[in-house]
């Protein structure tokens, strides 16, 4: 193997390594193998395992083979029968050999296999007397490193399909959960101004919220697992940060008074662009999360700002739990629930800040935090403006 082709065979690797899909992948390996190869034609073929049908199919030809009938005539029967082959379940055997006995003289035909499975095929034609001796081996050594990427290919294309069908699901089943919810939420409403006694106003209170919390939460999965399967799309407009804080806080108001927590809070008047429904859903969060695990007569301090960067930061440290070192790495992940051996009263689904991350990220800037265990946690997060 001469240096030219080992360099070209660098670059094809290099290249192959950062193809995402089997339509590139096929129109790279076709180009690139008659270029090195020194053959007429070049095509390539690739079987859907679920259909058992041809999912794609390329023929490469040179400059001189393109008016060449002969060698079109002769290309296109080689792989009508190899695609019958593979589309019709023959005996794996038999295909091989048919491969082989094709393989003579100016022709290679060679198999693509996945997982011990045929998943199609790769053949050329070359005009020149040694060609077959000359680089069957090569096309060999290749295919190695091409059936490697396809496999990569096809596990991201199953990932996506599992995610795709996690999110069909997840909105299937909160659609049945919603349905239910609202009406006990509506009925509770209609009963707390029916019912006169307090102490069944506390009961019907408490399913009121709780029934609430349920429906936050199903939205919360919801949006997460929606924003994994695609990016989340936001919907910028210009608003005051300042007002749309001191009426979340206001909402709360119940909540802090049960637990005695004091909130200070000093809040830049200041304009900010940014997706107003998903900025809510991020301070929401976070002050929900400060009066869950902070301590009975606790404080929640509220801060925003523009930084030197021109990014609008927001700010909210309590006095709460805070979190063990060992838990700091896996807080943003999807469903979890940190320090659950040393505190038991969590509440916390392990959505919230996993939402918030991705939300922040979402706008271009990120969410962090800072947090020592039983004395309490900082978060932050920043919107580029």
């Amino acid at each position: 193997m001469n240096m030219v082709n080992q360099n070209r065979i660098h670059q094809f690797l290099r290249k192959l390594n950062t193809i995402t899909n089997y339509k590139e992948l096929s129109k790279e390996v076709t180009t690139v193998l008659v270029n090195m190869c020194q053959a007429d034609v070049c095509w390539i073929c690739l079987i859907n395992f679920e259909t058992g049908k041809v999912d794609y199919k390329r023929f490469y030809y040179t400059e001189a083979a393109l008016n060449d009938i002969e060698l079109h005539t002769e290309a296109e029967k080689i792989y009508t029968i190899a695609a019958d082959f593979l589309t019709n379940n023959y005996d794996t055997d038999e295909v091989l050999e048919y491969f082989e006995a094709v393989s003579k003289a100016d022709k290679i035909l060679e198999p693509i296999i996945y997982r011990d499975n045929l998943l199609g095929f790769l053949g050329l034609i070359g005009s020149n007397n040694s060609f077959n001796e000359s680089y069957r081996d090569l096309v060999g050594i290749l295919l190695e490193n091409i059936n490697s990427r396809l496999e990569i290919i096809s596990l991201n294309d199953e990932s996506e399909k599992t995610l795709k069908e996690r999110v069909e699901f997840l909105a299937s089943i909160s659609h049945e959960f919603k349905t239910p919810l609202n009406s006990i939420i509506g009925f509770s409403e209609v009963l707390k101004e029916k019912c006169h006694e307090k102490g069944n106003l506390k009961y019907i209170d408490n399913i009121s919220k709780s029934s609430k919390f349920l429906l936050s939460l199903i939205q919360d999965v919801l949006d997460l697992a929606r924003s994994q399967a695609n990016p989340m799309e936001l919907k910028y407009e210009y608003f005051r940060p300042k007002e749309v804080i001191k009426d979340i806080i206001w909402g709360f108001d119940e909540v802090r008074k049960e637990k005695n927590i004091e909130f200070s809070y000093t809040l830049s008047d200041i304009i900010i662009y940014a997706d107003l429904k998903r900025f809510k859903q991020l301070i929401y969060n976070l002050i929900s999360n400060a009066l869950k695990f902070n301590k009975i007569n606790g404080k929640i301090t509220i801060v925003t700002y523009l930084n030197e960067k021109r990014e609008f930061v927001f700010e909210i440290k309590d006095t709460g739990d805070g979190i063990s070192k060992k838990d700091c790495s896996k807080i943003f992940n999807f469903f979890t629930q940190v320090n659950r051996n040393q505190l038991k009263r969590q509440q916390g689904s392990g959505v919230g800040l996993a939402l918030c991350k991705t939300i922040a990220q979402a706008h271009g800037g990120d969410l962090n935090f800072k947090s020592r265990l039983s004395y309490g946690s900082t978060f932050w997060f920043s919107i580029p403006q």
